[in-house]
């Protein structure tokens, strides 16, 4: 077996942040693996974690800013209000949810009058957001909370060989501090990442409001082919966007094109290094290209 049912027990204190885990609208309906593995998984590495209850869409600044900019706040804000009434921050594992929550926030922290709208909006609901809480990605949990040294020291190390998507979002720092964390936890947990040189293409997501054709042949299939042309034993991510463009690419071209690369979570992979079973959280469940033989070489390989 990969590992004991059971995680590493954790050493929580006084300090630890509360957070409320926003799954988006993709999580829960396609990856319901991914989600279990968070739920799971991070309680006991010491991270207190619920779920953020009562959300909506995130919705996708992408698509809602340019359309009304008071309908994006206005929902996001409602997510955001949510975690601010149970006293806990947000956390989320998607980066296209992570960067609409995260860029509302900022606008409704830096701006009052737009905040004083919004909030004339959610009092139709009874419901008024003070702009209280921060919005972090999973990585950064991972990363700072968990940290990289506990997850070097007490992860199990899976000799596993992967390609990395990191995502358009991932992207958005500067400091390109999201794709170094993504990497250097790959990395702790003896994972590695192989090059394929389209690492930096998007996948293609937002392109399919414009042209479907572009979007599957140009962008998601360019980038499964060069992963394809690699050896590796799965395709890491942590966007449930990404994934669901990817899942439709598969699934679309699959009398045409076969994909055997399985798609996986980065949280799928940290629930393993840390010793859950892949029956413990439906590892094998709703997947376009099985997972029984990255399993395989896991329960063969786990060291």
């Amino acid at each position: 077996m990969i590992g004991s049912s059971t995680v590493s027990e954790s050493k929580p204190t006084a300090a630890k942040r509360k957070y409320a885990h926003f799954v988006g609208c993709v999580m829960p309906a396609k990856m319901p693996w991914a989600e279990a593995a968070i739920m799971k998984a991070l309680p006991q590495l010491g991270i207190n974690l619920d779920y953020l209850g009562r959300s909506t869409c995130c919705p996708r600044a992408g698509v809602w800013v340019s359309v009304d900019k008071r309908v994006w706040l206005t929902l996001a804000s409602y997510n955001l209000l949510q975690a601010e009434q149970a006293g806990r921050d947000v956390m989320v594992s998607c980066n296209g949810c992570y960067v609409t929550l995260l860029e509302a926030n900022k606008t409704l922290k830096d701006d009052p009058a737009a905040l004083a709208e919004v909030n004339q909006y959610l009092a139709a609901a009874g419901k008024r957001f003070d702009a209280g809480v921060e919005v972090r990605h999973l990585l950064e949990v991972l990363y700072e909370d968990v940290g990289i040294e506990r997850i070097k020291k007490e992860s199990k190390k899976l000799p596993i060989k992967v390609a990395i998507h990191p995502g358009c979002h991932m992207r958005i720092w500067p400091d390109g501090h999201l794709l170094r964390y993504f990497t250097e936890i790959l990395e702790a947990m003896g994972v590695e990442i192989v090059p394929y040189g389209l690492e930096q293409m998007c996948c293609g997501l937002q392109a399919n409001l414009a042209d479907k054709h572009f979007a599957t042949y140009e962008r998601a299939k360019k980038k499964l082919d060069a992963v394809k042309a690699t050896d590796v034993d799965a395709m890491v991510l942590v966007c449930a966007g990404c994934y669901d463009q990817f899942e439709r690419v598969i699934g679309t071209l699959k009398d045409e094109y076969e994909f055997k690369v399985p798609v996986v979570h980065l949280a799928e992979l940290v629930a393993l290094s840390f010793g859950m079973r892949p029956e413990d959280f439906g590892m094998r469940y709703m997947r376009t290209a099985s997972v029984d033989r990255l399993i395989e070489k896991l329960e063969g390989g786990v060291r």
